[in-house]
């Protein structure tokens, strides 16, 4: 079979799984919840699964972005392997890979970097998940392109091993004081999200941004490259026993060595921590073998199939939900409904703004249009 034609349904099965938690199911059960009150059945599952943790601890919603870093680099096997053999034009990789990281880190900018004030001073330059990709991205196609797979597992481990050893040599955890947040602010200065520079020229920091991006990006890198391994063991000639095995294998070892480290380090999201990233690389890895072993192997994931509208054009759907506003006119269209549903009106108007991305990517979908950086 011709490689470029080989595709895991599965991945794009479970990329649409985490994009329409992202853009549609957590906004509208946030809205459902704060109308029926935080004290609320509803209420309570929010907090505790939909919700940042705000230091220590892990909840549903933080495995969210290191499940769309982990699946960036599932495809890397499948979508390079012809280079790494050294049957493609390395100019043609080169521009490959650069183009997806300019455009990634791009987008980034204008979701959540105010790329488009046109003002350097309210630019911020390392602010987003797809920056965190981009570079992910980025070194782990060095890495697979230069390395065996048995080298690029040992990467995979030095890596969180460099970063727990450097932020327990500098100090430790403490918010706003650990290595990772001061890298980033001696660094990234004003262009750090929430700084801004006072009258007299110097730099304030937010005191509630406690975000790590430069130094967590040797665990961001690693995330990816757990990805890559599991799409080398998926993409191998191994018999799907053996692939399960080995992926069971993998995700329950991540998660033992997750919690083994959290008794030194504690697993921080915000910080990027080697703790979270073990824990939450297990349970992707887990996720894509079920996924995997259900869609791909026993055919039986017909049901799942709607979610590929997300998973094919996840880039198109992130920047969608994000940059489209259509407050106004969900508002022209359904203020009627206020004086009838009362505390649910936000609900219904991110309920219509959700559905209006959904038509769009339908569309797309249908026609064979899909975002491709």
């Amino acid at each position: 079979m011709n490689e470029k034609h080989v595709r895991l349904e599965s991945l794009d099965i479970l990329r649409g799984l985490d994009l329409f938690v992202l853009v549609c199911f957590q906004p509208v059960f946030m809205r459902f919840a704060q109308a029926l009150g935080k004290d609320s059945w509803a209420g309570k599952i929010f907090q505790s699964l939909f919700t940042h943790v705000e230091w220590e601890g892990f909840h549903l919603w933080d495995q969210i972005m290191p499940l769309f870093l982990f699946m960036a680099g599932t495809s890397i096997p499948y979508a390079l392997s012809k280079y790494k053999r050294g049957e493609g034009r390395t100019g043609q990789l080169v521009w490959r890979v650069s183009k997806r990281v300019l455009l990634l880190w791009i987008f980034g900018a204008i979701v959540q970097g105010n790329l488009l004030d046109l003002n350097i001073d309210t630019l911020y330059l390392y602010t987003d998940t797809l920056q965190a990709i981009a570079m992910g991205y980025l070194f782990s196609v060095i890495l697979y392109l230069l390395l065996s797979t048995l080298i690029l597992f040992v990467a995979f481990l030095l890596l969180p091993i460099l970063y727990t050893t450097g932020m327990l040599l500098m100090g430790g955890y403490i918010p706003g004081e650990n290595i990772a947040e001061q890298i980033d602010r001696a660094i990234l200065g004003h262009f750090l999200y929430g700084a801004l520079v006072s009258e007299t020229g110097q730099i304030v920091f937010a005191d509630w941004y406690h975000i790590s991006w430069i130094y967590s990006t040797m665990n961001f890198t690693a995330t990816v490259l757990s990805g890559v391994l599991t799409g080398c063991v998926l993409k191998s000639d191994w018999s799907t026993k053996c692939k399960m095995k080995w992926l069971i294998v993998a995700g329950v070892a991540s998660l033992l060595v997750a919690f083994g480290i959290s008794w030194v380090e504690p697993i921080i999201k915000r910080l990027w921590t080697s703790s979270m990233m073990f824990l939450s690389s297990g349970f992707s890895v887990l996720l894509m073998l079920v996924f995997y072993y259900v869609i791909d192997i026993r055919k039986q994931g017909k049901w799942l199939k709607w979610l590929k509208v997300y998973g094919m054009n996840s880039i198109l759907a992130y920047m969608l939900y994000f940059t489209l506003k259509t407050d106004s006119l969900c508002q022209f269209w359904l203020h009627g409904f206020e004086c009838w549903v009362g505390g649910y009106y936000p609900m219904l108007l991110e309920l219509a703004h959700v559905l209006i991305v959904w038509a769009i990517l339908w569309v797309c979908y249908k026609q064979r249009i899909f975002l491709k950086v």
